[in-house]
């Protein structure tokens, strides 16, 4: 068994939209970011989360791109 703790201060990014929020982190290690949206409300229900590694967010932000662009 291998464990490995990674200790790095790290800065949550919040943007606020028309009617929803977004909340982006970086991993501590450094390979990736965790993403929520949450809706607006007092619950601030999650409408989505996810996390990608930086390869893979590349990947979702030009397929985005390209049906935005349509």
């Amino acid at each position: 068994m291998k464990l490995e703790t990674y200790r790095q201060p790290t800065t949550e990014v919040f943007v606020e939209g028309n009617g929803f929020n977004v909340c982006a982190y970086r991993w501590a290690n450094c390979e990736g970011i965790s993403v929520m949206l949450h809706g607006d409300g007092k619950d601030l229900p999650i409408r989505a989360a996810f996390s990608l590694r930086w390869e893979e967010l590349d990947v979702l932000m030009v397929a985005l791109a390209a049906a935005r662009a349509e």
